[in-house]
């Protein structure tokens, strides 16, 4: 049975640029549900003559948003027009889908 009621929150059915400049006031929980719902991430990379590539980085979810949580290592190979990429997840939060995940990727660049 549907309600025309919204019992917490903001009405879904509004217009883009309502929605667009209220959203980050919508949470049932207020304030500090929003800053929640962010997620923090960053890494660094190291490149020798733009050709052998070095990465690393960290991903931070909330536990009530999602939880995930994880370190990622990287290395790339470049030669030209091909790119080789590989890179390992390692999970810090208990439950994680991409538990220890490699994942690999090649890449042609058209110029």
């Amino acid at each position: 049975m549907a309600t025309a009621e919204i019992e917490k929150g903001k009405d879904p059915n509004r217009s883009v640029p309502s929605a667009l400049f209220t959203s980050l006031f919508d949470a049932p929980g207020g304030f500090r549900e929003e800053i929640s719902e962010f997620t923090i991430a960053g890494g660094i990379e190291f490149s020798y003559q733009n050709q052998f590539f070095v990465r690393t980085g960290y991903f931070y979810e909330d536990p009530e948003k999602g939880n995930r949580q994880h370190f990622a290592l990287g290395l790339g190979l470049k030669l030209k027009p091909v790119q080789f990429d590989m890179s390992y997840i390692a999970p810090t939060a208990k439950r994680y889908v991409l538990r220890n995940g490699i994942k690999f990727t090649l890449s042609y660049a058209i110029d």
